[in-house]
């Protein structure tokens, strides 16, 4: 069994570098295995509407279908830049959405979210909530995306450094999980690749983030072989 997870591209109109390395890594990881799951922020602001696809999205869009014409489950959990998926983008891709996600992995209990509950405090969380979705339907694609695009500084930093205190934060969160009885925790949204292992006499239960596709180009990886994994993308993929 082959399966990957990433996150955290943060594509925008304008960014058609980032969606290229999206087609190149679904290409080169994501073609030969049998689960994908995306951990959220592939897109820096999406916000579902009925029979309509973000022009400058559809090529990362009809390449997650790709996967799943070819028989791939494909899983994307909603990130804090994305506000609600929709039911046309699950049927248009066969991609089923979620907010979080727990899998049984050949005996392994796995919890996978994006992680940006951490936060108390933030627009993102303010603006995820059913009357800001009406707003948004009754706006339509065009003009809300105009909205976004002023709001887009007060939304989050796309470009994250690296931060021990946050770090450890989701470190923490990742102990909770495992006294919940996970043996493997994957998270993403702090941008910050990493991996935790705690052995005790009984089992290894293992915490991963996998980071960020753009700029550290790492993504976690499960083979039966070898376990989970955190991976570096090949530089000749980028």
């Amino acid at each position: 069994m082959k399966i990957v997870f990433f996150s955290d591209v943060h594509m925008t109109r304008t960014s058609t570098d980032r969606a290229a390395l999206t087609l190149r890594f679904i290409t080169d990881c994501c073609e030969d295995a049998d689960l994908v799951v995306v951990l959220g922020d592939l897109f820096d602001f999406y916000h579902g509407y009925d029979g309509y696809i973000y022009p400058w999205y559809r090529s990362v869009t009809d390449g997650l279908k790709n996967l799943v014409n070819r028989g791939k489950a494909v899983f994307f959990l909603e990130g804090n830049h994305e506000f609600s998926m929709g039911k046309y983008f699950e049927e248009y891709t066969g991609v089923t959405c979620t907010k979080e996600l727990t899998l049984d992995v050949e005996g392994k209990k796995v919890f996978i979210a994006h992680g940006d509950g951490f936060s108390k405090l933030s627009l993102a969380r303010l603006l995820k909530r059913p009357f800001f979705y009406r707003i948004m339907d009754l706006l339509g694609p065009t003009a809300t995306w105009g909205v976004v695009t002023l709001m887009r500084p007060l939304l989050s930093r796309r470009e994250k450094g690296y931060s021990e205190e946050v770090r450890n934060v989701f470190r923490s969160y990742a102990r909770t999980k495992f006294a919940e009885g996970y043996d493997v925790v994957i998270l993403a949204h702090s941008h910050i690749p990493d991996i935790l292992e705690v052995d005790d006499a009984t089992r290894k239960q293992q915490y991963f983030n996998t980071g960020d596709l753009v700029r550290y180009s790492s993504f976690v990886l499960y083979e039966t072989s070898t376990g989970f994994s955190l991976k570096t993308l090949n530089p000749a993929s980028r």
